[in-house]
């Protein structure tokens, strides 16, 4: 049997009135079978040994697979994956199962099977069955998926159409930027990838986190994007989505908004397995979950204001705000550069004692000895901040750091931070600045 004539068996067997369940699943059985000699994988039909039932194995890479198929008009609950896991814990230790149920699985299947169970089987549902049947990816392609995606997240069932979500969240969803702090001394980042990848259930939510995130400041312009979950039974797919989506930009962190009627005993278990598996995936992000309150996001949704901090207190989820801006700071830590920053701020610092004369044409320092410093040319002032800047950088930095340079000089830094920052400021003091 050709692919061709796999692809129409198929879609046949997708006619309930033409099909008994007993022939539908004997069908079903040989068009695997057919499938899997099409694409060299040595597959056996169904079998039974002693006591039981095996609907197939293949055999790739060195490895034996055992096949177990499900054609059913409902869910199968774990009680059917923990079955067929008996069959394969009698074999050879390197034996894994796959398992392809048509019309998947119960939501909890996943999370049972992780439960201090060893993991060897690997879950084909709907949708990639429909993609293997109607010859839109080989089957051994999906294998190949879904075993690197066990191996990187400890997920057993991520859709091989995830593939394509990760790379649409990479090509259409627009970059936004997190308010970066008036006060700030960091430098004033700005990238076309995102730092912050924020999830919400549903698309009216977008407009109402874009809101809660405008009183938030960071010390760098952090960017984010959101994206819609379409759903929070989506987020058991977050580790292998975020894994998929490394490919494309490696995302500083994961936030994800919940409606509080979701804070429910077991979408908090389902929670605390996802935050695990995404600590020790191939790729570990920080994250963080927040349920909103009804109160909360009817005040989000008076988008024709900029929620204030003032606002922020009077919220009944203020603490949400808190724990929100404390997790965007800790964020923010991961882009300090001692290297960078260090003469940066201490650029900052010195400026901020600088007393400007526009009618003397001259900066007053005041020192903490005697007397001030008066400087009334620009190649003074660059050589005062690189003087200070030598100084802080010894007395900051390591001694190993230091000894591995062969001189301190940041004449350069200086002409380049007053170039960005204060040239406008030196203009008024008609200076000749064109030395910058």
């Amino acid at each position: 049997m050709n692919n061709d004539e796999i692809k129409i068996l198929y879609n046949e067997l997708l006619n309930d009135s033409k099909f008994k369940p007993q022939k539908r699943g004997f069908e079903f059985e040989k068009l695997i079978e057919a499938k899997l000699e099409n694409e060299k994988l040595e597959p056996r039909a169904s079998y039974k040994p002693k006591g039981e039932q095996v609907d197939g194995s293949f055999f790739w890479e060195g490895q034996t697979y055992l096949l177990e198929a499900k054609w059913v008009k409902d869910k199968l609950p774990a009680s059917s994956i923990y079955a067929f896991k008996g069959k394969l814990d009698g074999k050879f230790h390197s034996t894994s199962g796959v398992f392809l149920a048509v019309n998947g699985y119960n939501k909890d299947v996943e999370d049972a099977l992780k439960f201090g169970k060893s993991l060897n089987i690997l879950l084909f549902d709907r949708n990639d069955i429909s993609l293997i049947f109607n010859n839109k990816v080989s089957f051994l392609d999906v294998l190949k998926f879904k075993l690197r995606e066990a191996g990187d997240t400890g997920s057993l069932n991520v859709p091989y159409e995830l593939k394509k979500r990760a790379k649409n969240i990479s090509e259409t969803q627009s970059v936004k930027y997190i308010n970066i702090a008036s006060f700030s001394k960091k430098y004033n980042k700005q990238t076309k990838s995102e730092d912050l990848l924020i999830f919400v259930e549903g698309q009216n939510d977008v407009p109402l986190i874009d809101n809660l995130l405008k009183p938030l400041e960071s010390d760098f312009s952090l960017s984010y994007k959101i994206v819609v979950l379409e759903g929070s039974r989506n987020i058991r797919q977050l580790p292998a989505l975020l894994n998929l989506y490394a490919k494309y930009h490696q995302t500083k962190a994961l936030i994800v908004f919940l409606d509080d009627d979701q804070a429910t005993l077991q979408m908090k278990s389902v929670i605390e397995n996802t935050i695990d598996q995404l600590e020790n995936s191939s790729i570990p992000i920080d994250t963080k979950f927040f349920f909103l309150k009804d109160d909360l996001k009817n005040e989000l949704k008076n988008t024709d204001r900029i929620i204030s901090k003032e606002d922020l207190k009077h919220f009944t989820k203020s603490q949400l705000y808190i724990e929100l801006n404390n997790f965007i700071l800790n964020i923010t830590e991961e882009y300090y550069d001692p290297e960078v920053d260090i003469p940066l701020d201490a650029f900052n610092a010195v400026m901020d004692r600088a007393e400007w004369n526009y009618e003397k044409s001259e900066i007053t320092f005041s020192e903490d000895v005697q007397y001030d410093t008066v400087i009334d040319n620009i190649e003074d002032l660059v050589e005062y901040l690189n003087e200070a800047m030598v100084s802080e950088m010894q007395g900051r930095m390591p001694l190993y750091w230091l000894k591995e340079q062969d001189s301190l000089d940041y004449d350069t830094e200086a002409r380049e931070y007053l170039h960005k920052y204060l040239y406008d400021e030196l203009e008024k003091l008609k200076w000749d600045i064109d030395a910058l």
